[in-house]
């Protein structure tokens, strides 16, 4: 059944099913677990021209992490966190080391999923802290263990409660330069990097503070402001800043996502109820995410079934022609849920592998072929008729906002793929940076809400909340086509110098948006 279009969602009260029906992890000892995630991808992580790039030791190999306990908690208590890494950079989760101050600290250590060439993706790490007041360790990555093995505990009973919904009893914060450089959260640099730049233009849009899970709760009856994947938009605001407010809002909201969710597998429903059929609400990445900065294995089976679950919802990836139901947002969220469903799943990867690889090919060959008539072969988006796409503008066309959702998912299944699906994906991305650099805007430089092709008509946006999907596209065809084509550098700068002028996010739904997928926009530009 095909997931219907809403645009404007209307406020619907609902209740949020809390305790959902996937079982805890049961984890214990030094074990890896999840280790053939993403092995099902042929794993071109650092190659040229992709994704987070650089290899292995492109971080070092220390990091600091931050404890700040959660109010009333002291005393020794057990400590929970992952440290994601770079391809190449473990291949053998025992070889970390913990130390407090001076004092190496017994500890549990497992690999959570694995980079295509084998090597560990993220390694969680459990020590026991005598906690009074804020305090820091120090992880020595690659480094024989001397203190001995500490065996693992579940991560529910690191939480309160259990469910994750309230956050972990003491909060651990990695520093933004060891996150963003993991490429755990996709292509990203800190924000501190870019700070007074002309880069930081999502600064002030992207307001983690006023956007963070208290505002959420006041609102999160209104079935809009889950759209466009609010854990997400968090786990990347944390990813580039590394500080206690982003990782709460996305730690909790991703937990209380996943704590109304029911069913397995294609059984699966949200617990939003009327959207249990409607695609634009299943998000994987988050859950996946999750489960790479925690440990927590329910958070990998969550992923499993909301990828899943989308597969049966998005039953026919490929564009008919005509009023055919598609849309970029649809079209995104669903390779979005395959591609990190593949990279956590521990049992399912090669089935996420197919539906991905089923669906990039449909998305590709409806590149390629539509408009009938349309014939630049250099310069293409996913043209699909205005109706196909829920608007009454009877034309073809697409969206260049919505099309951030897609191109995000097309850059994280290359990453991912490797080898000739990678570069037939990436020659996508180039075609689609091009249009919307040529024709994606109006004579001020505006981007447009709806873009004609194959005509003269487009629909100008009449706020200013899309200028960053756009730069974030021909930034990405820059990038991809080889960083040397100076018209495409040009007109992707002056679109961030317009997001950074005019941009804003009046509201959560806006701010989930604008902040999801476009703040990895420096990357591309560096």
């Amino acid at each position: 059944m095909r997931p219907q279009l809403d645009r404007a969602p209307a406020i619907t009260a609902i209740a949020l099913l809390l305790g959902g029906g996937c079982a805890a992890g049961t984890a214990s000892g030094n074990v890896p677990d999840g280790g053939s995630g993403g092995g099902a991808m042929a794993g071109a992580g650092g190659a040229a021209g992709g994704g987070p790039g650089g290899g292995a030791g492109a971080l070092g190999s220390v990091l600091t992490v931050h404890l700040v306990p959660a109010t009333g908690v002291a005393g020794m208590t057990r400590v929970n966190f992952a440290v994601p890494l770079r391809p190449g950079q473990l291949t053998d989760a025992s070889r970390v080391r913990v130390l407090s101050a001076a004092t190496e600290l017994r500890s549990g250590r497992r690999a959570l999923a694995s980079h295509g060439d084998g090597s560990v993706r993220s390694v969680q790490v459990q020590v026991d802290v005598p906690i009074a007041g804020e305090s820091d360790l120090t992880v020595r990555i690659g480094e024989a263990a001397t203190a001995g093995d500490l065996p693992l505990v579940p991560v529910a009973g690191t939480l309160m409660p259990e469910d994750g919904t309230a956050g972990p009893r003491v909060w651990p914060l990695l520093p933004a330069a060891w996150l963003s450089g993991s490429g755990v959260a996709g292509p990203q640099v800190p924000e501190a990097d870019v700070a007074n730049s002309p880069l930081d233009a999502w600064k002030t849009i992207c307001n983690y503070t006023r956007f963070d899970v208290t505002a959420f709760l006041t609102m999160q009856a209104d079935a809009s402001v889950w759209l466009f994947d609010r854990g997400t938009a968090a786990y990347r605001g944390y990813v580039r800043r590394g500080d206690r407010v982003t990782l709460e809002t996305a730690y909790r909201e991703t937990a209380i996502y996943r704590a109304g969710i029911t069913g397995t597998g294609d059984g699966t429903r949200i617990g939003l109820p009327g959207k249990a059929d409607d695609l634009k609400y299943y998000y994987a990445q988050n859950l996946a995410l999750h489960y790479l900065l925690t440990g927590d294995d329910r958070f990998r089976e969550s992923a499993e079934a909301v990828a899943a679950r989308a597969g049966a919802l998005w039953t026919s990836p490929g564009y008919q022609g005509g009023a055919d139901f598609w849309t970029e947002r649809h079209a995104g969220f669903g390779l979005l849920a395959y591609v990190w469903g593949m990279i956590v799943s521990d049992d399912r990867a090669a089935e996420f592998k197919s539906l991905a690889d089923t669906a990039v090919t449909a998305y590709l060959d409806m590149q390629d072929k539509y408009p009938v008539g349309y014939a630049d072969a250099d310069a293409r988006c996913f043209a699909h008729s205005a109706d196909a796409h829920g608007e009454t503008y009877g034309y073809f066309g697409c969206s260049p906002w919505m099309s951030a959702i897609l191109a995000d998912a097309l850059d994280t299944y290359a990453t991912e793929r490797g080898g000739a699906e990678a570069t037939r994906a990436r020659a996508s991305l180039v075609k689609l940076g091009k249009i919307v650099a040529r024709d994606g805007r109006d004579p001020t430089g505006k981007p447009f809400y709806w873009m004609g092709v194959g005509t003269t008509m487009d629909e100008v946006d009449p706020d200013d909340e899309h200028w960053g999907e756009s730069a974030y596209l021909v930034a990405m065809a820059w990038h991809h086509g080889g960083r040397s084509d100076a018209a495409l550098a040009t007109i992707a700068r002056d679109l961030v110098a317009g997001t950074k002028a005019n941009g804003g996010a009046p509201h959560m739904r806006s701010f989930n948006w604008q902040c999801r997928s476009a703040v990895a926009t420096p990357f591309y530009l560096r």
